[in-house]
């Protein structure tokens, strides 16, 4: 009988507190797949051998992405680690399994499209002066204004936000992906932004709980929105300004943080500035957000500058 300790759930009980609800059942869901294909072979799932761990990463290389992969090993490594056991992703088996699953697997992270500055504009203009379009409204510029993640948007109260004498905001993010213990971080708000917010909030009479909300009847229903709401309603919104649908089939909940980032760059601000802006630990993120559809704006500039020619057009690159 094995003990609670090295049961799924007993694991996840252990950790449960540590780590985000998000995270702990990814994590079950993948080590239920290990599991599973550990006793059909008749294998120990914990502890894992390196040669048992190899042969399930070749087998998965046939049918699943490197990615997906890489985040079932890091379940499997949660797992011994909770329970104290060696880590079977150190041997050389493991790492040869991993290298080839990334070469024959090789792909590049899919990005949602970047809502910049311009993108925002145009939305906001089409938003119809009804409740939900002034909470859309209000919605869209703090994530363009804070570069937050759509849970990010989310878990923020109204509480978290303060007003200053010059039409300015400032917000307290109070949890993000990579904040595991809830210190926050401070955003700020443009005039225009604030405005709009406070215009929901007077229209919605809300006081307090969550800023964003959903409406039932006609109503705020006291729940926060989810993220799920949060990508309809950005999806919603482009195509009801007339968004070309290929832009709007790739926006997301994530695409006013990429979209504010990229602004970011072209107007000249530095990789530490945007990773400051938008929170983030780790300067890689940043680039890939910025490369794609901001690349050539950049190179636009740099070309300008080394040829003493007019720069092109700086459209989208103000706070709204």
């Amino acid at each position: 009988m094995p003990s609670r300790r090295s049961t799924i759930e007993g694991i996840l009980a252990l950790a449960e507190g540590a780590y985000a609800p998000h995270t702990l059942s990814a994590y079950r869901a993948d080590m239920n797949i290990f599991k599973r294909w550990c006793d059909k072979l008749g294998k120990h799932w914990l502890p894992a051998s390196a040669e048992t761990l190899a042969m399930f990463v070749d087998e998965q290389t046939a049918e699943h992405r490197a990615s997906t992969i890489k985040r079932r090993i890091a379940a499997i490594v949660f797992a011994h680690r909770i329970c104290d056991l060696p880590d079977p992703t150190t041997n050389s088996l493991v790492r040869l399994a991993v290298r080839r699953a990334t070469r024959l697997k090789g792909e590049r992270p899919e990005q949602a499209q970047g809502l910049t500055y311009a993108i925002l504009e145009q939305m906001l203009s089409r938003l119809p002066e009804t409740l939900a379009g002034l909470r859309d409204a209000a919605l869209l510029s703090v994530g363009y204004d804070t570069l937050c993640r759509s849970s990010e948007i989310a878990r923020i109260e109204v509480r978290h936000a303060t007003w200053n004498r010059d039409g300015t905001g400032r917000l307290l993010v109070p949890h993000s992906k990579s904040d595991g213990f809830g210190r926050g971080r401070i955003a700020h708000l443009s005039p225009a932004c604030s405005d709009r917010v406070s215009r929901w909030l007077s229209a919605a009479c809300i006081a307090d709980g969550p800023m964003f909300q959903g409406l039932h009847l006609g109503r705020p229903s006291g729940l926060p929105l989810r993220t799920c709401s949060i990508r309809r309603l950005v999806k919603r919104a482009a195509l009801g300004a007339g968004i070309q649908e290929a832009i709007s089939e790739r926006l997301s909940g994530h695409s006013m943080r990429v979209g504010a980032a990229q602004d970011m760059m072209v107007s000249g601000f530095d990789t530490l500035a945007i990773m400051q802006a938008g929170g983030w630990k780790k300067p890689d993120v940043v680039l890939r957000y910025v490369e794609n559809s901001e690349t050539k704006k950049l190179h636009q500039r740099r070309w300008a500058m080394l040829t003493n020619e007019p720069s092109p057009s700086r459209s989208g690159v103000r706070a709204g």
